[in-house]
């Protein structure tokens, strides 16, 4: 039988948004999932749609990091206690793409977004061009306010999905045009260079026009957070992996996703006539591409971390509509039998824990010199690259045609990766599997038990009593 917490009101609930409440390290989970007693819906429709989705994330990612979870923490993933919560609607969704089994983050969240397959590539634009309405567009005639939070920059496919229509993902300057132009309440994320400079369409200075409140810190979005407009941006592109932040002091003042959806829901729960709100852990994806199991890891911790915060809030508005999901799987990532009888892939969880920065902040650190530092990398993964690795690394460098040297180098020492890890991969791409769906709320009964992504574009806007033609 489950357990409940006690009850608060909603008021309660939104003045305790700040956003020191959630774990900002691994030490501390904000595990409550399997345990929250969610109150009855007081309508048949939703007011709210809180839309929680981890990009790139394998079943075997979860699998992954579960084991690590309860190794570690003594506490399975939020995730998988979301299996034993009273009210869930659970569904397999079928992810592919108009053009292919195998989806991209655009095609993905256009899927979503208005209803329709488009091609890989595309954003709410069919294979003629022609433009397709967004979820945003609708909930934006009704009243609601509309918000995307991700650990990518706000420019990138999966929150431009809900909201805009471009015919090529790579427009992003366009992207953030449109969110001007739209009006998109809430934007809290990476990608600060597409709004600034002499290329930029649309800058900083014309939201502040609208009235949105500008922050850069995490200090800064505290103090703002419960502006009913507000963007937030807290890099050039992306936000730095969860293991930097942790690890590094000089990014202590870049939010974690659980400190920026915390900041979104203050703010977005304005509007007395509802939100939608998008929150997306991007960075699993990349992590995933990369081949860099530390920081999938710490990605999906940090994504994982968001689901009791989404559930205590239904707990207190109980006419929302939560989903929560993946767009497709990346990398084929999988904890591997390791030892005899397998019995070293449990020690395998304890040494990733040696494991201190992203390869990504290592292509930069030594970008930054010219020079691959053996000790340096020695210090981050504890892996000592022999002689020819380093002489690898180094070519691979000072190679002018190389795009992703952090890539390159989880690719030269992948076998010692493996050793440490015991975690595999199938490749660097997205995969095709089918993927699960979890909801809650109004309008989570007409989720069926196996989905097509386009199909919870209509879902949603049935659920949130949206006028769609």
């Amino acid at each position: 039988m489950s357990k409940s917490f006690p009850l608060s009101n909603r008021r309660q609930f939104i003045k305790g948004l700040g956003l020191s409440g959630v774990a900002a390290t691994l030490g501390a989970s904000s595990s409550v999932a399997g345990r929250v007693r969610l109150r009855t819906p007081k309508t048949a429709t939703a007011k709210n749609l809180i839309f929680l989705v981890v990009d790139g994330m394998c079943t075997g990612t979860y699998g992954f990091a579960h084991h690590w979870s309860l190794r570690n923490r003594k506490a399975p993933l939020n995730w998988m206690q979301v299996y034993e919560q009273a009210g869930l609607t659970r569904a397999l969704q079928d992810t592919a793409s108009a053009s292919s089994p195998v989806t991209d983050s655009a095609a993905a969240a256009s899927a979503w977004g208005c209803g329709q397959r488009v091609m890989n590539g595309a954003l709410n634009t069919d294979a003629n061009g022609n433009s397709l309405t967004p979820l945003f567009t609708y909930a934006k005639a009704a009243g609601k306010a509309t918000g995307l939070v991700t650990t990518c920059r706000i420019t990138h496919a999966t929150p431009a999905g809900f909201a805009t229509n471009v015919k090529k993902r790579g427009m992003e300057s366009e992207i953030a045009q449109q969110y001007n132009e739209r009006e998109i309440d809430v934007l809290l994320g990476g990608g600060s260079r597409f709004f600034e400079g002499k290329k930029a369409l649309t800058t900083v200075p014309d939201f502040q026009k609208k009235g949105y409140q500008f922050v850069q810190t995490k200090s800064e979005l505290a103090a703002q957070a419960g502006t009913p407009r507000l963007l937030g941006l807290f890099s050039k592109s992306h936000i730095p992996y969860a293991i930097d932040r942790q690890n590094d002091a000089a990014l202590a003042e870049v939010p974690s996703l659980p400190q920026m959806f915390r900041a979104a829901l203050k703010s977005l729960s304005q509007s007395k006539d509802g939100f939608v709100l998008q929150v997306e852990g991007g960075r699993v994806d990349h992590a995933g591409h990369g081949n860099d199991p530390a920081a999938i890891l710490h990605e999906l911790l940090e994504f994982d971390d968001c689901i009791p915060i989404a559930l205590e809030y239904l707990n207190n508005d109980p006419d929302t509509l939560l989903i929560i999901t993946t767009d497709h799987g990346t990398g084929g990532c999988q904890l591997n039998g390791a030892g005899k009888a397998y019995a070293d892939s449990g020690p395998a969880l304890e040494r990733i824990n040696d494991m201190t920065a992203s390869f990504e902040a290592l292509e930069q650190q030594f970008k930054a010199t010219g020079r691959f530092d053996p000790q340096v990398f020695t210090e981050a993964t504890g892996i000592i690259p022999t002689e020819a690795q380093a002489n690898a690394i180094q070519a691979t460098m000072d190679d002018p045609e190389t795009t992703y040297l952090s890539s390159a180098m989880t690719g030269i020492v992948e076998d010692d990766l493996f050793q440490k890890t015991a975690v595999g991969w199938t490749s660097s791409n997205h995969t095709s599997e089918c993927v699960d769906l979890f909801a809650f709320g109004p309008g989570s009964d007409r989720i069926k038990p196996y989905i097509n992504n386009n199909e919870l574009f209509g879902v949603m806007t049935q659920a949130l009593d949206l006028k769609t033609p």
